[in-house]
């Protein structure tokens, strides 16, 4: 089968490799469409050092199974799937306690085994659910990561509700996702980010205001008075979007930091202390919030917002465009026949 793979010391390759075979209580996959993240630009860069295997990325995956396991008894051959990339051991302490997203002896598809950007992929039973017949495939595939991390951010761990004010720090693909999952809760939204199109993507996504940083105070004050933010979510993960992100806290506000940055910030007791402030991290979703996502889509309440389109052989190209800011949403790839209904 074709397939992209990021190689040692950072090159972007489309090769031939054996097709995959499933495992007992896995399930094969035709891939119809895979989103294409900026996580996977941390993942290259990862690479550039030159002592890591090769690997076929690719984490936000809509297909058609095409083959089960001797062991599968949840999905059948020809069932349009979603696909969470984390693929939980399901024993280890975290498994346990439902906290799958953290599970210490599991995988990860795009990361540590082979992902989406390939014409199949394999992944457990466990951690695919149904495509509903509305919800094409390039609007689906999104789900598996920009959606379901949005929702973890804004609803598991944000607590977001109807009466509350969320702030939004940039409006990229998950950002958007963000905005429309605030507003399904009922909350008001101010999105903030540098981009004139990102802003505007958020607008139509539902935002109340969208703002450069430097107008994001007045922004929040416009909707609340001095009341200040319920709920900051970062999805840049800079010193200077957490430190705006916690100016904009108010009483009993939730910070919540999504993106994986190295950018050193201080946070002292009082800062918690007085307020009841809280500061919260985002790694990955499980499949209940996977499965939120994937019910407010059939309903149209979230519909990532996806303005690039490309077959497989382009992703060189597209993931050169998300590097250098010109591409609004996300981009899809398509290993098969472009944009299958």
């Amino acid at each position: 089968m074709r397939a992209i793979r990021f190689e040692p010391g950072g090159a972007i390759k489309l090769v031939q490799v054996p097709n995959p075979q499933p495992g007992p209580e896995d399930v094969l996959l035709q891939v119809l469409a895979a989103g294409v993240c900026h996580t996977d630009l941390h993942l290259l860069d990862g690479m550039k050092s030159g002592d890591r295997p090769p690997i076929v990325p690719g984490h936000e995956i809509a297909g058609r199974i095409t083959k089960v396991g001797g062991d599968v008894y949840s999905a059948n051959v020809g069932d349009r799937v979603v696909v969470h990339f984390g693929q939980p051991c399901g024993r280890c302490r975290q498994c346990r306690r439902k906290r799958t997203n953290l599970c210490e002896e599991g995988h990860m598809l795009g990361f540590d085994q082979p992902g989406g950007y390939a014409e199949f992929v394999v992944a457990k039973q466990s951690t695919v659910l149904p495509l509903p017949p509305n919800v094409p495939p390039a609007v689906a595939a999104p789900l598996g990561c920009s959606g379901a991390t949005a929702h973890r951010a804004v609803v598991t761990q944000g607590e977001a509700d109807e009466d509350d004010l969320v702030v939004i720090i940039g409006a990229g693909g998950v950002g958007l996702s963000a905005v429309q999952i605030a507003k399904v809760q009922g909350a008001k939204v101010v999105a903030v980010d540098t981009r004139e199109e990102a802003r505007k993507a958020a607008l139509d996504s539902g935002a109340d205001e969208a703002v450069v940083p430097a107008e994001a105070a007045k922004a929040v004050r416009g909707l609340v008075d001095e009341a200040g933010a319920d709920v900051v979510v970062d999805f840049v993960g800079k010193k200077s979007t957490f430190d705006l992100g916690r100016s904009l806290l108010g009483f009993g506000g939730r910070f919540v930091a999504v993106a994986p940055g190295d950018e050193t910030t201080t946070v002292r007791a009082n800062d918690l202390v007085n307020g009841g402030k809280s500061y919260l991290g985002v790694y990955s979703s499980t499949m209940a919030d996977l499965a939120r996502v994937i019910a407010l889509a059939e309903a149209k309440r979230l519909t990532p917002v996806v303005t690039r389109k490309e077959p497989l052989a382009s992703a060189e190209g597209v993931l050169k465009d998300l590097r250098n800011e010109r591409i609004v949403g996300r981009a899809v790839l398509f290993p098969g026949p472009t944009d299958p209904d």
